[in-house]
């Protein structure tokens, strides 16, 4: 098989928990963009927000749901959703799975 620097193969990244209710398969282009398969499990009641992202993504929703908590609204995606936030403190949000199962997704990350 053909080496390409547009193909990036799953099992050359593992699945990494970067927290107790996160998990992230990262590989990194060499077009400065950060290209990702995420699960984030539901927070359990009562936990508080996290902090604000201000990097941007364009997300493709697999399974399960998310929200997004931007400063003026609010939006939640599931399966076959896709999502484009840009970059910068103008769009900064604040994700978090919804309802009973982990949400899984891909993103890009960019800026």
């Amino acid at each position: 098989m053909t080496n390409s620097p547009y193909l990036f193969r799953a099992a050359d990244h593992p699945l990494v928990a970067v927290s107790e209710r996160l998990k992230v398969r990262e590989a990194h282009s060499g077009f400065g963009i950060a290209l990702r398969y995420q699960e984030r499990a539901p927070d359990p009641p009562g936990t508080p927000e996290g902090g604000w992202c201000e990097t941007g993504h364009s997300i493709f929703i697999l399974s399960g749901h998310i929200r997004y908590r931007f400063d003026d609204h609010t939006v939640e995606a599931g399966p076959g959703d896709m999502l484009h936030i840009p970059a910068g403190p103008a769009h900064r949000h604040k994700p978090r799975a919804i309802g009973e199962e982990p949400v899984r997704y891909v993103l890009t990350e960019f800026g």
